[in-house]
């Protein structure tokens, strides 16, 4: 799984969510670029991405890098931000309080805002990721996406409290790798990404 490169929202600051529309920023450009390079050595079957824009324009990338192909599934989309999409991030917590940590809790305040559940984002998360292990068996996938459908394929092989969730970065650009096994998926690494940016992010 591959996270969006840097895109302008996020040194903005801005939640977005699936509503607005973002592109790469030339540093988030570098950084897939970067990860497509590291890619190159490995036989990928197939490439699947969210539809918003950064992640297309970062399988866009990736695609020409590696020369596979990419598909849209809807399944790997951002969460949809309800009532807050389009608020600065520290907005956000002086009106609501810690509302992201309350996210992975799956607190029902956030219902009043219409933030998807975290619980509905594990859902259809684990739902592609058994139609991989079904469909491409054996083979290498990578799927382009946003941050909190990578932590919900993590929780699926880790209990990880909300606490833990909400303290775990997922850098732009960066990989989680998972291998399916005899029965599950296991969790290899996460934040794979060029050493030289482990320094200063």
């Amino acid at each position: 799984m591959m996270r969006h490169g840097e895109a302008e929202n996020n040194v903005r600051h801005i939640l977005a969510g699936r509503e607005l529309e973002y592109h790469l920023t030339e540093t988030g450009k570098k950084q897939v670029t970067s990860t497509a390079n590291n890619l190159k050595s490995i036989p990928i079957d197939a490439i699947y991405t969210s539809p918003v824009v950064r992640t297309v324009e970062t399988a866009e990338i990736v695609s020409e890098t590696v020369g596979v192909d990419y598909e849209v599934d809807e399944r790997l989309i951002e969460t949809d931000m309800g009532s807050i999409v389009g608020m600065g991030y520290n907005d956000a917590l002086e009106k609501y309080g810690n509302i992201f940590l309350g996210f992975y809790r799956d607190d029902p305040m956030l219902k009043n805002l219409k933030v998807e559940r975290f619980s509905a984002i594990k859902e259809r998360v684990d739902s592609m990721l058994d139609y991989v292990a079904e469909k491409h068996p054996d083979t290498n996938v990578l799927l382009v996406t946003h941050l909190d459908p990578i932590k919900a394929a993590i929780t699926r092989i880790l209990d990880l409290k909300a606490e833990s969730l909400f303290n775990t970065a997922i850098k732009n650009a960066s990989l989680t790798i998972l291998r399916h096994g005899s029965s599950d998926y296991s969790l290899i690494a996460f934040n794979v990404m060029d050493i030289n940016r482990y320094s200063f992010e």
